[in-house]
């Protein structure tokens, strides 16, 4: 028996933490017991409200004087219970300093485990590239408070993370995606050095995921080589029909393919020169053709097997181009059209009744 006994207290003891605590504990039990038995009845700091508020005042040496033990038997369980706090309640404090100042650390480095939901995820490390992806991410005021989680590489980040007001870091290891709480991300966008290992680390983002039961998670792909885009969808869509490529190197678009799943595939198409049966023209509307509602240009348009994207404000080379339509807005010459259509449209601007 008194083996076992010793196994226990050994066992009590192996954390630094737990053998001061279990002297407060021994302190509090000691203390309740000569302070009830020798304590005259009816005594205030005899009830166990107030015995557990004497307990901590006098344990943390504060020591009010609204309550205390008046004989013999209580002042010594008194004593111990300051002597206690003295001792332990240092030595628990500073452990529970340390461990405070541990667990910072190893969130700055990288190591923590991870409590978000319906974050975004990143896997893969640039600083500048990321900063600049959060600055668009959160002007929406809906993802302002969005949490941002990288995954990095081991020769990516050294020391602690440098924008801790940012996003969390999470390096990079066989419990990685665990720690990162992929399961639980809203979004993850994969970032790798080369287009080839985007598909590689994606992969592998997509078998952890069907091993938790395939979350709802929606998967982002960033691209590097525009030129290598039809590819590496093809080979994406191997992987699994939902992830989308997005140009990795355009922090706007992935912020936007971010907030509005399933819209980062009409900026690829577009970066790609739209589908491979249609093309992006400019076309000038002629000074004197008179004036129409946009609505009427983009039916007249449609008809025709085009369609109207944006209107510009004028001839110019320079001149903006507006995908939105605003209220009424009327079409007229001198302004330019960007069309999209298989090939370059001849409109015929006179079949357009002026006016309308």
């Amino acid at each position: 028996m008194p083996i076992v006994l010793m196994r226990l207290v050994h066992r009590i003891a192996a954390r630094s933490w737990r053998a001061p605590a279990l002297v407060l504990l021994g302190a509090f039990l000691t203390g309740w017991l000569l302070i009830a038995v020798f304590e005259e009845p009816g005594a205030k700091i005899k009830k166990p409200h107030e015995y557990v508020w004497y307990f901590f005042v006098s344990g943390t040496t504060t020591g009010y004087g609204d309550l205390f033990p008046t004989s013999a038997g209580g002042r010594i369980g008194g004593a111990i219970i300051i002597m206690a706090g003295l001792t332990a309640g240092l030595v628990l404090f500073a452990e529970l300093t340390l461990w405070m100042a541990k667990g910072r650390t190893l969130k700055a480095n990288g190591l923590a485990r991870l409590h978000h939901r319906r974050h975004v995820v990143t896997v893969g490390y640039d600083r500048e590239g990321l900063r600049a992806i959060i600055g668009q991410l959160r002007a929406d005021p809906h993802f302002a408070k969005t949490p941002v989680v990288t995954v990095f590489w081991p020769d990516q980040l050294t020391g602690e993370n440098p924008d801790p007001e940012l996003y969390d870091v999470v390096a990079f290891d066989d419990t990685a995606f665990e720690r990162a709480c992929v399961e639980a991300a809203r979004t993850v966008v994969v970032v790798g050095r080369t287009d080839d290992e985007t598909v590689r680390v994606m992969l592998h983002v997509a078998a952890y995921l069907r091993r938790g039961g395939n979350p709802s998670v929606h998967l982002l792909a960033g691209v590097h080589d525009g030129g290598r885009r039809a590819e590496i969808t093809e080979a994406l869509g191997l992987i699994g029909p939902d992830i989308e490529p997005v140009d990795i190197d355009d922090p706007a678009v992935v912020a936007v393919a971010i907030r509005n799943p399933g819209v980062a595939s009409i900026y690829h198409n577009l970066a790609s020169t739209l589908d491979a049966d249609s093309t992006l023209f400019r076309v000038d509307v002629p000074e004197d053709a008179g004036e129409w509602s946009r609505l009427d240009v983009a039916i007249f348009l449609l008809r025709r097997g085009s369609t109207l994207l944006a209107v510009g404000e004028s001839h110019r080379p320079n001149a903006r181009f507006r995908l939105a339509s605003e209220p009424d807005e009327r079409i007229r010459g001198g302004q330019s059209l960007a069309v999209v259509a298989p090939d370059r449209p001849e409109i015929p601007w006179h079949e357009l009744p002026a006016g309308a």
